[in-house]
């Protein structure tokens, strides 16, 4: 099983860490652990960097991460 390589600067998996462990175990079954190509949030990093991901976008966000980058292409 690989994880994601931005896991441990992401925002929202640290914030979920901190404040809500049972949402962050299905966050990481969802998108952290293998399937984090499908993540809002790794589309954004991988293609802009982590630290252009808005705090606002949720892992399941997919249209707004392709107007973010739409945006600013």
């Amino acid at each position: 099983m690989t994880s994601c390589e931005f896991q441990s600067s992401c925002s929202y998996y640290n914030i979920l860490k901190e404040k809500s462990p049972v949402i962050l175990r299905y966050i990481k079954d969802e998108y952290c652990d293998d399937s984090y190509s499908e993540c809002a949030r790794f589309m954004v990093s991988k293609a802009r960097g982590a630290k252009h991901v808005p705090k606002y976008l949720f892992p399941e966000d997919i249209h707004e991460a392709c107007k973010l980058l739409d945006e600013h292409n």
